[in-house]
C-alpha cells in the first residue's frame, strides 16, 4: 500500500480535522485482529478513508459496505472498487442512515477507524441501536477504549457493555497514521450476548448519571425524566420499595458500579423482582 500522503497528493486531497481524518500507514495491528470477525459475516465499514481497512478485510473473503463522509474518498472509493461486486461505496454520516432498511439489514458486523470527536454516537449506533450487528473491530483512542473495557465509570461502558463482550484486541501506536495524531490508539473489540435485550437501559443511566456525583437512591429518586416516558413511568414507585439484596447499589455512585449492577436493576425496575 502506498504512503497515504502519496497517495492524498495525488488525489488533491489534505487530510480534514473537523472529520477527524488520521489516515492508518500500518494495519498489521488490524491484520492480527481481523479473525474475530467471523467468517461469512457481511461487514459495514464506518469511513475507510483510502480503504486500508477494506483491503484487509476483502483479502478474508467478506462482503463490505462502506460508509464514508468525505465526498472526494467516497468518489475515490467508488472508482478503487469499481466491477467488484463484494464492495458498495456510499457517501455520508453514518449517523445519518437508516442501519435497519433491507440493505444494511444484511450487515453482521461493523468495523472502521473511528474519528475521535464521534466515537461515542457511533459505537452506540452500530452497538446498541443495531442488535443485527453481532461483532465489531473499531479503532479508537487508546483511553477510551481502556474506559469502555473497564466496564464502568461512565454511561458508555455501561451501555455498551451490556451489549456483550468488549475488549482491547489490539493496540495501535500513533506512529501508525498520517497525519500523527497526539494519542495512540486501540482496536476495540465487540462480540454480542444473543440473550441482552433490555431496551430501556439507557433511561436508567441517564437517571443515574445525571448527578453522579451523588449515591444512586438520590440520583434515581430526584431525576426529572423517568415522568417523561410511559415506559419507566412505574420505575419511581419501585424503586421506593427496593429488596435488601439491591439496596447496597443504592449507596454507591453510579461511576463505581459495573455493568452487572445495573443489568439488576434494570430488571428489578422493569418486573418489581430481584431476578439475580
Amino acid at each position: 500500500m502506498l504512503h497515504p500522503a502519496k497517495l492524498l497528493k495525488e488525489l488533491g486531497i489534505a487530510p480534514l480535522k473537523h472529520l477527524g481524518q488520521n489516515f492508518q500507514v500500518d494495519v498489521h495491528a488490524v491484520e492480527n485482529t481481523a479473525a474475530h470477525i467471523p467468517s461469512g459475516a457481511v461487514i459495514l465499514e464506518v469511513g475507510p478513508g483510502l480503504g486500508a481497512w477494506t483491503e484487509v478485510f476483502l483479502a478474508r473473503g467478506h462482503t463490505m459496505i462502506l460508509v464514508e463522509k468525505d465526498r472526494k474518498l467516497a468518489a475515490r472509493l467508488t472508482e478503487k472498487f469499481s466491477g467488484n461486486a463484494d464492495v458498495q461505496v456510499h457517501e455520508g454520516d453514518i449517523l445519518e442512515f437508516d442501519l435497519h432498511s433491507p440493505e444494511f439489514r444484511q450487515v453482521t458486523a461493523a468495523v472502521g477507524n473511528l474519528p475521535f470527536y464521534a466515537t461515542s454516537e457511533i459505537l452506540l449506533r452500530l452497538v446498541v441501536d443495531c442488535p443485527h450487528i453481532t461483532h465489531g473491530l473499531f479503532g479508537i483512542q487508546l483511553e477510551v477504549a481502556e474506559r469502555i473495557a473497564s466496564g464502568k465509570g461512565s454511561s458508555l461502558p455501561i451501555a455498551l457493555g451490556a451489549q456483550g463482550k468488549l475488549f482491547i484486541a489490539g493496540k495501535i501506536s500513533r506512529n501508525s497514521f498520517y497525519p500523527v495524531p497526539n494519542v495512540d490508539a486501540a482496536v476495540l473489540g465487540f462480540e454480542r450476548n444473543a440473550t441482552a435485550n433490555r431496551p430501556h437501559l439507557r433511561a436508567l443511566l441517564k437517571a443515574a448519571f445525571w448527578g453522579k456525583r451523588k449515591a444512586m437512591a438520590s440520583a434515581l429518586r430526584k431525576n426529572p425524566f423517568w415522568s417523561e416516558q410511559a415506559e419507566t413511568a412505574a420505575w419511581s414507585a419501585r424503586l421506593a420499595s427496593v429488596p435488601p439484596a439491591l439496596q447496597p447499589l443504592l449507596a454507591e455512585r453510579a461511576d463505581n458500579l459495573t455493568v452487572k449492577d445495573f443489568q439488576r436493576l434494570y430488571d428489578y425496575l422493569e418486573s418489581g423482582e430481584d431476578l439475580t
